[in-house]
């Protein structure tokens, strides 16, 4: 499935979550989600955010999409609090 985002909104690959090998169950919903990622695609009106650079999101925002077993989430441009350069 292919997913273009569209306006000023942008589609993010996030990143695997951190597991813990501690040998202790935590539920998936207690789990913090992590809230970096690669885009994937910006909408036509995003003006400050390219393809393939690694961000941060806040947290607990956009719409959460899983496609082929990746999880995404779309977010609007000015949930997008900085680049991560490596």
């Amino acid at each position: 499935m292919n997913l273009q985002a569209l306006g000023t909104r942008v589609l993010v690959k996030m990143d695997e979550r951190a597991h813990d090998t501690s040998g202790i169950v935590i539920p998936e919903a207690y789990i913090k989600r992590e809230s970096t990622g690669t885009v994937q695609s910006v909408g036509e009106y995003v003006e400050l955010i390219d393809l393939a650079e690694k961000v941060l999101l806040r947290r607990q925002s956009g719409i959460e999409l899983t496609i082929d077993g990746q999880e995404y989430t779309i977010v609007e441009e000015d949930h997008i609090l900085g680049r991560i350069e490596d």
